[in-house]
């Protein structure tokens, strides 16, 4: 860009900022080296948002799983030197715990087969929990939290369908709620709320989209015609 005619006959090219920077991004390795490490701190993040703003298929029970990844990544990238990764992680932690963190997280990571069934999945005990804060929130009736309840020792202990070849070998052929409709009908409740967990939106896109009408209807300048 910065050896372009088009950039060389430009007027801010003269300019003292213009040859500042075009000396920075030509000459300066620092500033490369720079850019390199903030690649590596953001790349597995964006790919994370890519995620939750996708429309391809459903994300809840992925989106637990993705932030583990993410975090694994940029250690790796910083050479997994305790000093370098941990200021990082702090901010992406404190981000996670108060702004994004939900049990549904949690409850879509259990009921992903593609992750739940993996050997590697050390993580029961903590989505367990967040499962469970779900259920209570979603289904308020004591009598068809005890049936979900029951049913999940079966997914669990992938008894019934859930342990048929075809099931274990379609955990990673199809998506979350298609697997559920498919091999979920011997747990009719717990199917239920499976689907309706893993069907939900983990992107903010749609609010942003609300946001921008908001400000577009309670513009200032809208605000000072109301008032003369």
């Amino acid at each position: 860009m910065f050896t372009c005619d088009e950039w060389l006959n430009y007027k801010l090219a003269k300019s003292v900022v213009g040859k500042e920077v075009a000396k920075l991004v030509l000459e300066d390795r620092e500033f490369w080296l720079k850019c390199q490490h903030v690649v590596k701190l953001s790349e597995p993040l964006v790919r994370v948002l890519r995620l939750t703003d996708g429309d391809k298929k459903p994300s809840m029970g992925y989106l637990y799983e993705a932030i583990d990844k993410a975090k694994e990544t940029i250690k790796s990238n910083l050479k997994n030197r305790l000093s370098f990764y941990m200021p990082v992680l702090r901010v992406i932690d404190a981000r996670w715990d108060k702004q994004l963190s939900s049990p549904l997280h949690s409850a879509g990571c259990f009921l992903n087969p593609r992750i739940f069934f993996k050997p590697s999945f050390k993580k029961q005990k903590e989505v367990t929990r967040g499962l469970l804060s779900t259920t209570t929130a979603l289904v308020p009736d004591d009598y068809m939290q005890d049936l979900i309840s029951s049913q999940l020792e079966e997914y669990k202990q992938a008894t019934s369908d859930f342990g048929m070849p075809i099931a274990v070998r379609q955990h990673e052929k199809l998506n979350m709620v298609a697997w559920w409709e498919k091999f979920g009908n011997n747990c009719p409740n717990l199917q239920k709320f499976a689907i309706r967990v893993l069907s939900q939106c983990t992107s903010a896109t749609r609010c942003e989209r609300n946001w921008s009408v908001f400000e577009f209807i309670h513009s200032k300048k809208r605000n000072r015609l109301e008032h003369k």
